[in-house]
């Protein structure tokens, strides 16, 4: 990897794939929209680091008036009302997201890689643990706040869609030190139309799924 004086390869990455469940998430009755986010800690990594990342996550999606909830899996059936939350995957309102150690077939500079169908919804992405650390260990960015991060990236593909890179902010395909420098004190956000498309597509999705509901529930008449 190259030190951070000539520059970062810090990829994420998007993969067309087999489009997720058409069912809706309940939405809570709130003016900020939700998103749950089953995450999957495959790699083993602490609980103190996972937790700081989904707190930085939260934190750079609170910033553009999304809230995220996360359901850390698996989980005991006994502590969930449903034993199959962990499983949901309904498009916007419930993702997968796991935590790998590295990945198997990408190249080695790839943090991260969103599973997109050709319309460009997806319910999953993947993160990879060991690139984060070897970016804090070069860099001297704390290893949870560049996972949260990268996190917040993959999240910002499956509900921003195709074509979600971006020339600046956390949607740039490749970190830079400025972008690194950013991380390191928590000011990489989404640009304001990144997240007026995120708030605007769940509550368009929201909408439709009430419609559905109450045309699914009206008397057919006499």
């Amino acid at each position: 990897m190259k030190k951070m004086t000539t520059g970062i390869k810090f990829w994420l990455v998007l993969l067309l794939t087999f489009p997720c469940s058409t069912l809706w998430a309940k939405v809570p009755a709130a003016d900020t929209p939700q998103v749950t986010v089953s995450i999957y800690n495959d790699a083993g990594i602490p609980s103190r680091s996972l937790l700081g990342a989904e707190s930085e996550a939260s934190r750079i999606f609170r910033q553009s008036g999304l809230e995220l909830r996360w359901l850390n899996c698996p989980l005991p059936a006994a502590v969930l009302e449903n034993p199959a939350d962990c499983a949901t995957a309904d498009f916007p309102h419930h993702l997968q997201l796991r935590v790998a150690t590295r990945s198997l077939n990408l190249n080695e500079f790839t943090m991260g890689i969103s599973y997109l169908s050709a319309d460009g919804t997806g319910c999953c992405a993947d993160v990879f643990y060991e690139r984060a650390r070897q970016i804090h260990e070069s860099n001297n960015v704390p290893v949870a706040a560049v996972l949260g991060h990268a996190i917040a990236h993959e999240i910002g593909h499956l509900l921003l869609g195709t074509n979600s890179h971006s020339a600046t902010g956390i949607m740039r395909a490749r970190w830079q030190p400025a972008e690194l420098a950013r991380v390191s004190k928590g000011r990489l956000f989404f640009s304001t139309i990144e997240a007026q498309e995120m708030r605007n597509k769940l509550a368009a999705m929201h909408t439709e799924a009430k419609d559905s509901s109450h045309i699914a529930a009206a008397p057919l008449g006499d």
